[in-house]
């Protein structure tokens, strides 16, 4: 019913095409440094499994629109920070400018907002299943 399932509107072809339809893909091919050494460090760090985007549990949605945005393979920064940030750890990277740092922060704060508030409702209690407290919700 309407309450159990995530309410996000429908792909709008012409919209995606508008916003992502002329992308220039320019920078470092991170493809080629998949050695790059990393330190991790902490308790119970959670595992890098991710060598694509696909990889990473971001949602169907959000994965949609990285693909759309022109991300493919993600830098050794996002590899290892996405993990740690979609299990509710806290990161610390420190890399070069252009090193993916900023998504590699972004992406699993989104997956994490989509999936603690998928419909719009908040996780605090009323009569009515809705808090009378406003919250802003991502809209990906």
């Amino acid at each position: 019913g309407w309450d159990s399932a995530p309410h996000w509107a429908q792909a709008n072809a012409r919209l995606e095409a508008e916003l992502f339809g002329n992308q220039v893909s320019s920078g470092i091919n991170f493809e080629k440094y998949a050695d790059i050494p990393v330190e991790i460090s902490g308790r119970d760090v959670p595992e890098c499994n991710i060598k694509t985007f696909a990889d990473a549990p971001l949602g169907e949605i959000l994965s949609r629109n990285i693909d759309l945005a022109g991300y493919k393979v993600p830098t050794p920064v996002q590899k290892n920070a996405l993990p740690i940030v979609l299990n509710g750890r806290d990161l610390m990277a420190c890399a070069q400018t252009g090193s993916g740092k900023t998504a590699g922060f972004l992406f699993p704060t989104l997956a994490r907002l989509c999936m603690d508030f998928p419909d719009g409702r908040s996780d605090s209690p009323s009569s009515y299943g809705y808090s009378r407290r406003r919250t802003a919700n991502p809209l990906v």
